[in-house]
């Protein structure tokens, strides 16, 4: 059973949401592989990301998927469908065991006078992802393959080097904006110079350490572990 008060503790989220929404929040888990948030769907809620690792990606109209970004705690999903078209515009998929705080909208707009402080956040980490939504958009024209495959490797592999997202390298070629031949041969070459290795369909990561170059700055990872309640203070 997830523990509400150990989260709201550790984030200072009682110096961020009033009495009345603390009491609100409601957890949630989600293994690996789940969806914390699907594209689509109407915004009922407003989540707080307070553990593990997840991934954001749209699809398009011929059903690809496409990477937007990573996430670690802390972070809220939500916040710009809210002020406008109150669908989810991507969906949010955990790597890892993760857990969440869904706070519902319609306790949010009642109580919006009493919570300045929380809009003030809400509209600062909204900026700050439209810079990095900016970013991520640019990698496809701005970074290899080799980078991108980098970088996703990176957040998507536990600490044993097994790969949490899809092994499938259709899949994977179209998330990450590549063809098919493209990254067949980045994963051979990675394999030849012992960074990875694939058999029986499994992708695992044997050298974190000569990946970590190749990634630079690719696949922005957002998330904060300073207290979102401290922002406002």
């Amino acid at each position: 059973m997830v523990q509400l008060e150990r989260y709201v503790r550790r984030y200072d989220l009682d110096g961020l949401l009033s009495a009345d929404l603390v009491a609100s929040l409601r957890p949630f888990r989600r293994g690996p592989g789940e969806l914390i948030i699907r594209s689509g769907d109407p915004v009922r809620d407003i989540v707080f990301f307070v553990e593990g690792r997840a991934k954001a990606y749209g699809t398009m109209n011929n059903g690809q998927s496409v990477l937007a970004a990573f996430y670690a705690p802390f972070d809220v999903f939500g916040e710009a469908e809210l002020f406008s078209s109150r669908r989810y515009a991507l969906s949010v998929e955990a790597i890892t065991g993760s857990i969440c705080l869904c706070l519902p909208v319609d306790a949010l707009l009642k109580a919006a006078p009493r919570n300045y402080r929380l809009f003030m956040y809400l509209c600062g980490r909204l900026g700050s992802k439209l810079t990095d939504r900016f970013a991520a958009e640019s990698i496809n024209l701005r970074y290899p393959v080799e980078s991108r495959l980098a970088s996703y490797l990176l957040a998507s592999t536990d600490d044993c080097g097994r790969l949490l997202g899809t092994d499938d390298l259709g899949e994977l070629a179209d998330f990450l904006g590549a063809s098919y031949r493209q990254l067949a041969r980045v994963v051979r070459r990675f394999r030849d110079d012992g960074i990875l290795d694939k058999s029986r369909g499994r992708v695992r990561l044997i050298d974190r350490r000569k990946l970590a170059p190749l990634a630079g700055d690719s696949y922005i990872q957002t998330g904060t572990n300073v207290k979102p309640g401290s922002f406002s203070k």
